[in-house]
Protein backbone atom coordinates (compact mmCIF):
# COMPACT_ATOMS: atom_id res chain seq x y z
CA UNK A 1 0.00 0.00 0.00
CA UNK A 2 2.02 3.23 -1.06
CA UNK A 3 1.24 6.47 1.25
CA UNK A 4 2.35 9.60 1.45
CA UNK A 5 2.45 12.39 3.87
CA UNK A 6 -0.72 15.21 3.06
CA UNK A 7 0.61 18.82 3.80
CA UNK A 8 -0.45 21.08 0.40
CA UNK A 9 -4.09 22.29 0.29
CA UNK A 10 -4.73 20.13 -2.94
CA UNK A 11 -3.24 16.71 -3.05
CA UNK A 12 -1.93 14.82 -6.17
CA UNK A 13 -2.46 11.22 -6.75
CA UNK A 14 0.36 9.90 -8.29
CA UNK A 15 -0.42 6.10 -8.06
CA UNK A 16 -3.96 5.80 -8.54
CA UNK A 17 -6.78 6.14 -10.52
CA UNK A 18 -9.45 8.53 -8.86
CA UNK A 19 -11.58 10.45 -10.93
CA UNK A 20 -9.11 13.48 -10.41
CA UNK A 21 -5.34 13.47 -10.27
CA UNK A 22 -6.43 15.97 -7.40
CA UNK A 23 -8.50 15.96 -4.39
CA UNK A 24 -8.71 18.75 -1.78
CA UNK A 25 -7.58 18.58 1.67
CA UNK A 26 -9.82 19.06 4.39
CA UNK A 27 -10.51 22.28 7.11
CA UNK A 28 -10.39 21.77 10.34
CA UNK A 29 -13.83 22.00 11.70
CA UNK A 30 -13.16 25.32 13.51
CA UNK A 31 -15.59 27.44 11.61
CA UNK A 32 -18.90 24.86 11.68
CA UNK A 33 -21.53 26.00 13.86
CA UNK A 34 -21.79 22.55 15.41
CA UNK A 35 -19.21 19.52 16.99
CA UNK A 36 -20.34 16.03 17.23
CA UNK A 37 -20.14 13.17 20.15
CA UNK A 38 -20.40 9.75 19.04
CA UNK A 39 -21.01 7.25 21.60
CA UNK A 40 -21.92 3.32 21.93
CA UNK A 41 -24.84 3.09 22.57
CA UNK A 42 -26.51 0.34 25.38
CA UNK A 43 -28.03 -1.91 23.12
CA UNK A 44 -26.35 -3.93 19.82
CA UNK A 45 -28.34 -5.87 17.11
CA UNK A 46 -28.70 -9.57 17.86
CA UNK A 47 -26.38 -10.41 15.07
CA UNK A 48 -24.12 -8.25 12.47
CA UNK A 49 -25.97 -6.68 9.58
CA UNK A 50 -24.66 -4.84 6.52
CA UNK A 51 -25.96 -3.47 3.52
CA UNK A 52 -29.80 -3.85 4.59
CA UNK A 53 -33.00 -2.08 4.26
CA UNK A 54 -34.64 0.22 6.52
CA UNK A 55 -38.77 1.51 6.85
CA UNK A 56 -40.36 3.20 9.69
CA UNK A 57 -43.39 3.20 11.74
CA UNK A 58 -43.80 5.75 14.45
CA UNK A 59 -41.38 5.16 17.12
CA UNK A 60 -40.05 2.07 15.25
CA UNK A 61 -38.00 1.02 12.66
CA UNK A 62 -37.66 -2.05 10.21
CA UNK A 63 -34.53 -4.13 8.98
CA UNK A 64 -34.24 -6.69 6.30
CA UNK A 65 -32.34 -7.92 3.74
CA UNK A 66 -28.58 -7.55 3.66
CA UNK A 67 -25.62 -9.36 4.56
CA UNK A 68 -24.82 -11.22 7.64
CA UNK A 69 -21.10 -11.13 7.42
CA UNK A 70 -17.77 -8.24 6.40
CA UNK A 71 -16.48 -7.45 3.13
CA UNK A 72 -16.86 -10.16 -0.02
CA UNK A 73 -13.70 -12.32 -1.18
CA UNK A 74 -12.80 -13.01 -4.51
CA UNK A 75 -11.81 -16.82 -4.07
CA UNK A 76 -14.43 -19.64 -3.83
CA UNK A 77 -18.01 -19.13 -2.33
CA UNK A 78 -17.79 -14.91 -2.30
CA UNK A 79 -20.83 -14.07 -1.53
CA UNK A 80 -22.51 -17.37 0.14
CA UNK A 81 -25.92 -17.94 0.60
CA UNK A 82 -25.78 -18.58 4.92
CA UNK A 83 -24.51 -15.37 4.78
CA UNK A 84 -28.08 -13.73 3.22
CA UNK A 85 -29.85 -12.11 5.91
CA UNK A 86 -33.74 -13.33 6.01
CA UNK A 87 -34.24 -11.77 9.66
CA UNK A 88 -36.16 -8.84 9.66
CA UNK A 89 -35.64 -6.64 12.96
CA UNK A 90 -38.03 -4.25 14.45
CA UNK A 91 -35.78 -1.70 16.25
CA UNK A 92 -37.70 1.16 19.15
CA UNK A 93 -34.72 3.17 19.96
CA UNK A 94 -36.50 5.09 22.80
CA UNK A 95 -36.54 1.63 24.87
CA UNK A 96 -33.71 -0.05 22.82
CA UNK A 97 -36.38 -2.86 22.67
CA UNK A 98 -35.57 -5.30 19.57
CA UNK A 99 -38.09 -7.62 17.96
CA UNK A 100 -36.93 -10.33 15.22
CA UNK A 101 -38.63 -13.06 13.09
CA UNK A 102 -37.31 -15.00 9.90
CA UNK A 103 -38.78 -14.67 6.57
CA UNK A 104 -37.98 -19.01 6.56
CA UNK A 105 -40.36 -19.30 9.06
CA UNK A 106 -43.35 -21.38 7.92
CA UNK A 107 -45.54 -18.99 9.32
CA UNK A 108 -44.74 -16.11 6.95
CA UNK A 109 -46.30 -17.98 4.13
CA UNK A 110 -43.33 -17.22 0.82
CA UNK A 111 -42.05 -18.96 -1.47
CA UNK A 112 -38.66 -19.61 -1.82
CA UNK A 113 -38.32 -17.40 -4.77
CA UNK A 114 -39.63 -14.13 -2.44
CA UNK A 115 -37.59 -15.12 0.08
CA UNK A 116 -34.62 -14.75 -2.46
CA UNK A 117 -35.52 -11.49 -3.60
CA UNK A 118 -36.25 -10.34 0.04
CA UNK A 119 -32.93 -11.51 1.71
CA UNK A 120 -30.59 -9.56 -1.56
CA UNK A 121 -27.75 -6.94 -0.70
CA UNK A 122 -27.38 -3.65 -1.62
CA UNK A 123 -31.36 -2.57 -2.73
CA UNK A 124 -32.12 0.25 -3.44
CA UNK A 125 -35.09 1.61 -1.07
CA UNK A 126 -37.48 4.78 -0.73
CA UNK A 127 -39.97 5.45 2.45
CA UNK A 128 -41.87 8.89 1.15
CA UNK A 129 -42.91 11.58 4.07
CA UNK A 130 -45.50 10.09 6.24
CA UNK A 131 -46.10 6.99 4.08
CA UNK A 132 -46.63 3.40 5.63
CA UNK A 133 -45.20 1.56 2.26
CA UNK A 134 -41.52 1.33 1.79
CA UNK A 135 -40.26 0.74 -1.60
CA UNK A 136 -37.61 -1.99 -2.24
CA UNK A 137 -35.80 -2.24 -5.78
CA UNK A 138 -33.52 -4.08 -7.02
CA UNK A 139 -30.29 -5.88 -4.80
CA UNK A 140 -27.78 -8.61 -5.60
CA UNK A 141 -28.38 -12.78 -4.30
CA UNK A 142 -29.01 -16.00 -4.98
CA UNK A 143 -31.58 -17.22 -7.15
CA UNK A 144 -32.30 -20.88 -5.90
CA UNK A 145 -34.03 -21.77 -8.75
CA UNK A 146 -30.70 -21.85 -10.68
CA UNK A 147 -28.13 -21.71 -8.10
CA UNK A 148 -26.23 -18.55 -9.49
CA UNK A 149 -26.06 -14.81 -7.91
CA UNK A 150 -27.77 -12.04 -10.19
CA UNK A 151 -29.70 -8.78 -9.69
CA UNK A 152 -33.27 -8.40 -9.20
CA UNK A 153 -35.21 -6.52 -11.01
CA UNK A 154 -38.20 -6.64 -8.60
CA UNK A 155 -40.32 -3.99 -7.14
CA UNK A 156 -41.33 -4.55 -3.83
CA UNK A 157 -44.34 -2.41 -1.98
CA UNK A 158 -43.97 -3.39 1.84
CA UNK A 159 -46.37 -2.80 4.51
CA UNK A 160 -44.44 -1.54 7.29
CA UNK A 161 -46.75 -0.95 10.31
CA UNK A 162 -48.23 -5.02 9.49
CA UNK A 163 -44.97 -6.40 9.00
CA UNK A 164 -43.36 -4.89 12.48
CA UNK A 165 -47.03 -6.61 13.55
CA UNK A 166 -45.64 -10.14 11.98
CA UNK A 167 -42.37 -9.49 13.63
CA UNK A 168 -43.37 -8.67 16.80
CA UNK A 169 -45.67 -11.86 16.81
CA UNK A 170 -49.61 -9.64 16.82
CA UNK A 171 -51.99 -12.65 17.16
CA UNK A 172 -53.60 -10.16 15.01
CA UNK A 173 -50.90 -9.87 12.65
CA UNK A 174 -50.84 -10.71 8.82
CA UNK A 175 -48.80 -13.43 7.52
CA UNK A 176 -45.46 -11.66 6.31
CA UNK A 177 -46.70 -12.84 2.53
CA UNK A 178 -49.43 -10.40 2.57
CA UNK A 179 -47.26 -7.51 3.63
CA UNK A 180 -45.27 -7.59 0.50
CA UNK A 181 -46.97 -6.79 -3.24
CA UNK A 182 -44.25 -7.12 -6.06
CA UNK A 183 -43.76 -6.48 -9.66
CA UNK A 184 -40.83 -6.77 -12.17
CA UNK A 185 -39.60 -4.57 -14.77
CA UNK A 186 -35.43 -4.42 -16.24
CA UNK A 187 -35.21 -0.95 -15.53
CA UNK A 188 -35.47 -1.83 -11.91
CA UNK A 189 -32.82 -4.65 -12.37
CA UNK A 190 -29.89 -2.66 -9.97
CA UNK A 191 -27.76 -2.66 -7.02
CA UNK A 192 -25.41 -0.11 -4.68
CA UNK A 193 -27.23 2.40 -6.07
CA UNK A 194 -30.18 5.08 -4.46
CA UNK A 195 -33.91 5.65 -4.69
CA UNK A 196 -35.54 8.90 -4.10
CA UNK A 197 -38.70 10.89 -4.74
CA UNK A 198 -39.00 14.44 -3.79
CA UNK A 199 -42.85 14.42 -3.89
CA UNK A 200 -45.37 12.43 -5.21
CA UNK A 201 -45.50 14.85 -8.63
CA UNK A 202 -41.90 14.26 -9.25
CA UNK A 203 -40.62 10.67 -10.59
CA UNK A 204 -39.08 8.34 -8.79
CA UNK A 205 -35.05 8.34 -9.50
CA UNK A 206 -32.82 5.72 -9.41
CA UNK A 207 -29.56 6.83 -8.89
CA UNK A 208 -26.63 5.34 -10.71
CA UNK A 209 -25.85 1.41 -9.59
CA UNK A 210 -25.13 -1.80 -11.75
CA UNK A 211 -26.58 -4.58 -12.81
CA UNK A 212 -24.35 -7.51 -11.92
CA UNK A 213 -25.25 -10.90 -13.34
CA UNK A 214 -22.59 -13.20 -12.49
CA UNK A 215 -20.40 -14.49 -9.71
CA UNK A 216 -17.23 -12.72 -7.64
CA UNK A 217 -14.45 -14.50 -9.22
CA UNK A 218 -11.62 -11.89 -9.59
CA UNK A 219 -10.62 -8.13 -9.04
CA UNK A 220 -11.43 -7.41 -12.78
CA UNK A 221 -14.96 -8.39 -12.73
CA UNK A 222 -17.69 -5.76 -13.45
CA UNK A 223 -21.66 -5.62 -13.70
CA UNK A 224 -23.10 -3.44 -16.27
CA UNK A 225 -23.20 0.33 -14.37
CA UNK A 226 -26.58 2.01 -15.30
CA UNK A 227 -24.18 5.56 -16.21
CA UNK A 228 -27.73 7.06 -15.29
CA UNK A 229 -30.27 8.88 -12.86
CA UNK A 230 -33.08 6.62 -14.37
CA UNK A 231 -36.43 8.11 -14.30
CA UNK A 232 -39.73 6.01 -13.56
CA UNK A 233 -43.14 6.28 -11.69
CA UNK A 234 -44.93 4.17 -9.09
CA UNK A 235 -48.28 3.61 -9.73
CA UNK A 236 -49.78 2.12 -6.46
CA UNK A 237 -53.70 1.61 -5.72
CA UNK A 238 -52.78 -0.05 -2.33
CA UNK A 239 -53.27 -3.30 -4.79
CA UNK A 240 -52.45 -3.33 -7.66
CA UNK A 241 -48.85 -1.85 -8.34
CA UNK A 242 -46.77 -1.06 -11.73
CA UNK A 243 -44.32 0.48 -13.18
CA UNK A 244 -44.18 3.32 -15.72
CA UNK A 245 -41.18 4.15 -17.73
CA UNK A 246 -40.32 7.24 -18.86
CA UNK A 247 -38.17 8.32 -21.23
CA UNK A 248 -34.19 7.74 -19.90
CA UNK A 249 -31.43 9.89 -20.59
CA UNK A 250 -28.34 9.53 -22.12
CA UNK A 251 -26.38 7.28 -19.99
CA UNK A 252 -23.20 9.65 -19.29
CA UNK A 253 -19.63 7.91 -18.63
CA UNK A 254 -18.53 9.89 -15.21
CA UNK A 255 -21.87 8.07 -14.04
CA UNK A 256 -19.76 4.80 -13.55
CA UNK A 257 -20.75 4.81 -10.02
CA UNK A 258 -22.16 2.49 -7.33
CA UNK A 259 -21.79 2.11 -3.59
CA UNK A 260 -21.84 5.98 -2.71
CA UNK A 261 -23.59 8.73 -1.13
CA UNK A 262 -26.33 10.05 -2.40
CA UNK A 263 -28.11 12.70 0.05
CA UNK A 264 -30.93 14.87 -0.16
CA UNK A 265 -30.37 18.48 0.71
CA UNK A 266 -32.37 21.78 0.65
CA UNK A 267 -31.14 25.06 -0.74
CA UNK A 268 -33.09 28.34 -1.63
CA UNK A 269 -34.43 29.32 -5.07
CA UNK A 270 -35.51 32.69 -4.76
CA UNK A 271 -38.04 33.30 -2.02
CA UNK A 272 -38.66 29.27 -1.86
CA UNK A 273 -37.18 26.39 -0.36
CA UNK A 274 -36.22 23.84 -3.30
CA UNK A 275 -35.45 19.69 -2.29
CA UNK A 276 -32.83 18.28 -4.30
CA UNK A 277 -29.75 15.75 -4.24
CA UNK A 278 -26.36 14.83 -4.59
CA UNK A 279 -24.08 12.43 -5.33
CA UNK A 280 -20.57 12.19 -3.19
CA UNK A 281 -17.92 9.64 -4.12
CA UNK A 282 -18.47 6.40 -5.22
CA UNK A 283 -16.68 3.67 -6.86
CA UNK A 284 -14.87 2.23 -9.55
CA UNK A 285 -13.40 4.65 -12.00
CA UNK A 286 -12.31 1.80 -14.94
CA UNK A 287 -9.11 1.15 -15.91
CA UNK A 288 -6.34 -1.41 -14.26
CA UNK A 289 -6.15 0.37 -10.65
CA UNK A 290 -9.82 1.16 -9.88
CA UNK A 291 -9.85 4.32 -7.83
CA UNK A 292 -12.76 6.32 -6.64
CA UNK A 293 -15.27 9.40 -8.11
CA UNK A 294 -14.23 12.62 -6.79
CA UNK A 295 -16.32 15.22 -7.91
CA UNK A 296 -19.84 15.79 -7.28
CA UNK A 297 -23.09 16.01 -9.19
CA UNK A 298 -26.14 17.65 -8.50
CA UNK A 299 -29.37 16.03 -8.86
CA UNK A 300 -32.89 17.66 -9.90
CA UNK A 301 -36.20 16.86 -8.12
CA UNK A 302 -36.93 16.21 -11.63
CA UNK A 303 -34.44 13.71 -12.16
CA UNK A 304 -31.67 15.92 -14.50
CA UNK A 305 -28.39 16.15 -13.43
CA UNK A 306 -25.21 17.86 -13.77
CA UNK A 307 -21.29 17.28 -12.70
CA UNK A 308 -18.94 20.02 -11.53
CA UNK A 309 -16.84 20.31 -14.16
CA UNK A 310 -13.50 18.63 -13.34
CA UNK A 311 -11.79 20.17 -15.77
CA UNK A 312 -11.85 23.64 -13.15
CA UNK A 313 -8.76 23.93 -11.37
CA UNK A 314 -10.65 25.37 -8.49
CA UNK A 315 -13.77 22.94 -8.77
CA UNK A 316 -14.02 20.68 -5.11
CA UNK A 317 -12.72 17.28 -5.67
CA UNK A 318 -13.75 14.95 -2.73
CA UNK A 319 -10.48 12.84 -0.76
CA UNK A 320 -12.72 11.12 1.96
CA UNK A 321 -15.58 9.17 2.70
CA UNK A 322 -15.91 8.17 -0.63
CA UNK A 323 -17.74 5.38 -0.22
CA UNK A 324 -21.53 4.57 1.26
CA UNK A 325 -21.68 5.22 4.98
CA UNK A 326 -23.83 6.87 7.40
CA UNK A 327 -25.41 10.20 6.26
CA UNK A 328 -26.65 13.17 7.83
CA UNK A 329 -27.88 16.14 6.99
CA UNK A 330 -28.33 19.65 8.65
CA UNK A 331 -29.70 22.78 6.63
CA UNK A 332 -29.15 26.18 8.28
CA UNK A 333 -32.59 28.66 6.59
CA UNK A 334 -30.49 32.01 8.15
CA UNK A 335 -27.66 31.45 5.87
CA UNK A 336 -28.47 28.95 3.04
CA UNK A 337 -26.08 26.48 4.47
CA UNK A 338 -26.55 22.80 3.70
CA UNK A 339 -24.00 20.38 6.02
CA UNK A 340 -23.90 16.98 5.14
CA UNK A 341 -21.98 14.94 7.67
CA UNK A 342 -20.18 11.40 6.75
CA UNK A 343 -19.37 8.91 9.09
CA UNK A 344 -16.14 6.39 8.51
CA UNK A 345 -16.95 4.16 5.94
CA UNK A 346 -13.88 3.93 3.20
CA UNK A 347 -11.95 6.65 1.63
CA UNK A 348 -9.24 8.16 0.27
CA UNK A 349 -7.83 9.99 2.72
CA UNK A 350 -7.36 9.53 6.25
CA UNK A 351 -6.31 10.80 9.07
CA UNK A 352 -3.18 9.12 11.76
CA UNK A 353 -3.38 10.26 15.52
CA UNK A 354 -6.12 12.30 15.03
CA UNK A 355 -5.39 14.52 12.35
CA UNK A 356 -5.54 18.13 13.17
CA UNK A 357 -6.25 17.77 16.59
CA UNK A 358 -3.27 16.10 18.07
CA UNK A 359 0.40 16.95 17.92
CA UNK A 360 2.00 14.04 16.01
CA UNK A 361 -1.56 13.58 13.87
CA UNK A 362 -0.94 13.53 9.97
CA UNK A 363 -3.48 12.73 6.98
CA UNK A 364 -2.46 9.97 4.23
CA UNK A 365 -3.59 8.78 1.02
CA UNK A 366 -4.58 5.38 0.49
CA UNK A 367 -4.99 4.18 -2.96
CA UNK A 368 -6.16 1.04 -2.47
CA UNK A 369 -8.95 3.17 -0.59
CA UNK A 370 -8.44 1.90 3.19
CA UNK A 371 -11.78 1.55 5.65
CA UNK A 372 -11.26 4.75 8.28
CA UNK A 373 -13.50 6.19 11.32
CA UNK A 374 -13.21 9.39 10.58
CA UNK A 375 -15.80 11.74 10.27
CA UNK A 376 -16.44 15.21 7.85
CA UNK A 377 -18.66 16.95 6.94
CA UNK A 378 -19.12 18.27 3.20
CA UNK A 379 -20.62 22.18 3.59
CA UNK A 380 -22.51 23.07 0.02
CA UNK A 381 -22.85 26.89 1.02
CA UNK A 382 -25.25 29.85 -0.25
CA UNK A 383 -23.14 30.56 -3.58
CA UNK A 384 -23.37 26.40 -4.33
CA UNK A 385 -19.56 26.26 -2.95
CA UNK A 386 -18.13 22.92 -1.44
CA UNK A 387 -15.77 22.62 1.43
CA UNK A 388 -15.00 19.71 3.46
CA UNK A 389 -14.24 19.81 7.17
CA UNK A 390 -12.57 16.97 9.37
CA UNK A 391 -14.46 16.53 12.43
CA UNK A 392 -12.51 15.96 15.99
CA UNK A 393 -15.45 13.72 16.37
CA UNK A 394 -14.65 9.80 15.47
CA UNK A 395 -16.62 6.21 16.60
CA UNK A 396 -15.38 5.01 19.94
CA UNK A 397 -12.11 3.09 20.34
CA UNK A 398 -13.18 -0.37 20.57
CA UNK A 399 -10.34 -3.32 20.32
CA UNK A 400 -10.54 -5.81 17.52
CA UNK A 401 -10.30 -9.48 18.73
CA UNK A 402 -9.84 -10.88 14.96
CA UNK A 403 -7.63 -10.34 11.91
CA UNK A 404 -5.01 -11.60 9.68
CA UNK A 405 -3.35 -8.37 11.74
CA UNK A 406 -5.60 -6.41 13.55
CA UNK A 407 -4.93 -2.57 14.55
CA UNK A 408 -5.48 -0.80 17.45
CA UNK A 409 -9.43 0.07 16.94
CA UNK A 410 -12.11 -1.33 15.25
CA UNK A 411 -12.65 0.88 11.97
CA UNK A 412 -16.99 1.46 11.29
CA UNK A 413 -19.37 3.16 9.10
CA UNK A 414 -18.95 1.03 5.63
CA UNK A 415 -22.61 0.06 4.45
CA UNK A 416 -24.41 1.42 8.13
CA UNK A 417 -27.17 3.28 8.54
CA UNK A 418 -28.36 6.47 10.23
CA UNK A 419 -31.51 6.30 12.09
CA UNK A 420 -32.89 10.05 13.21
CA UNK A 421 -33.92 10.62 16.99
CA UNK A 422 -37.58 10.89 17.54
CA UNK A 423 -39.19 14.37 17.71
CA UNK A 424 -36.32 16.22 15.49
CA UNK A 425 -37.67 19.02 13.27
CA UNK A 426 -37.10 17.82 9.85
CA UNK A 427 -37.39 18.95 6.04
CA UNK A 428 -40.06 16.12 3.71
CA UNK A 429 -36.51 15.17 2.41
CA UNK A 430 -35.00 14.07 6.08
CA UNK A 431 -33.09 17.09 6.25
CA UNK A 432 -32.91 18.58 9.90
CA UNK A 433 -33.51 21.77 10.53
CA UNK A 434 -30.30 23.50 12.10
CA UNK A 435 -31.94 26.39 12.86
CA UNK A 436 -34.56 25.27 14.88
CA UNK A 437 -31.99 22.69 17.33
CA UNK A 438 -31.52 24.80 19.85
CA UNK A 439 -28.42 25.69 21.85
CA UNK A 440 -28.00 22.62 23.62
CA UNK A 441 -26.35 19.16 22.89
CA UNK A 442 -29.24 17.20 21.15
CA UNK A 443 -28.83 13.83 19.94
CA UNK A 444 -29.31 13.30 16.43
CA UNK A 445 -30.29 9.69 16.38
CA UNK A 446 -28.30 6.09 15.72
CA UNK A 447 -25.55 4.76 13.86
CA UNK A 448 -26.25 1.07 13.31
CA UNK A 449 -24.48 -2.04 12.02
CA UNK A 450 -22.51 -2.42 8.56
CA UNK A 451 -19.14 -3.57 8.39
CA UNK A 452 -16.46 -3.50 11.13
CA UNK A 453 -12.74 -3.26 10.13
CA UNK A 454 -9.87 -5.00 12.18
CA UNK A 455 -7.48 -2.77 9.45
CA UNK A 456 -7.18 0.16 7.02
CA UNK A 457 -6.25 -2.59 4.41
CA UNK A 458 -7.78 -5.87 4.09
CA UNK A 459 -6.64 -9.06 2.49
CA UNK A 460 -8.44 -8.83 -0.42
CA UNK A 461 -8.65 -12.46 -0.76
CA UNK A 462 -10.43 -13.62 2.16
CA UNK A 463 -12.48 -10.53 2.70
CA UNK A 464 -14.33 -11.32 5.67
CA UNK A 465 -11.33 -12.55 7.83
CA UNK A 466 -10.08 -9.28 8.78
CA UNK A 467 -14.04 -7.83 8.56
CA UNK A 468 -17.20 -8.81 9.93
CA UNK A 469 -20.68 -7.43 9.67
CA UNK A 470 -21.08 -5.23 12.87
CA UNK A 471 -23.79 -5.71 15.55
CA UNK A 472 -22.73 -2.07 17.40
CA UNK A 473 -25.24 0.66 17.89
CA UNK A 474 -23.95 4.27 18.23
CA UNK A 475 -25.59 7.61 19.27
CA UNK A 476 -24.61 10.87 17.51
CA UNK A 477 -25.04 13.79 19.46
CA UNK A 478 -24.58 17.16 17.87
CA UNK A 479 -23.15 20.36 19.98
CA UNK A 480 -23.88 23.92 19.01
CA UNK A 481 -20.74 25.58 18.88
CA UNK A 482 -20.42 29.45 18.98
CA UNK A 483 -17.15 31.05 17.89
Amino acid sequence: MKKLFLSLLAIFSLFGDNQTAVVFFPQPETSLPFRLSIQQAPFSLPAGLQTYVVGRHKDEFLLLAGRTYGLHGFLGDTFPVSSQNTVVYVINFSTGAIASRSLTDASAGLTQEQIDQLSVTNAEYFQGDGSKTLYMVGGYGINSATGAHDTKSVLTAIDVPNLIKWVKGDPKAKTAAKCFRQVSDPLLQVTGGALYQANPHQPNLLVFGQNFNIDYINTNVNGIYTHQVRQFQIIDSGKDLLVQNYDQPTPLPPYRRRDLNVVPIMKKRGPSLEQAYVAFGGVFTPGNNFGAWTIPINIAPTGSSQMLDPSDPNVFAQGMNNYSCPTIGLYSQKTDDMYNLFFGGISFLYSINGGFYNPGGSFFEDFELGFTNDVTTIQIDSKGEFTQYFMSATFPAITPTFGTAPGPVLLFGANADFFPADHLPLYPNGVIALDKLGSDPILLGYIVGGIESSMAETDSETGNVDTHASSYIFTVTLIPHKE
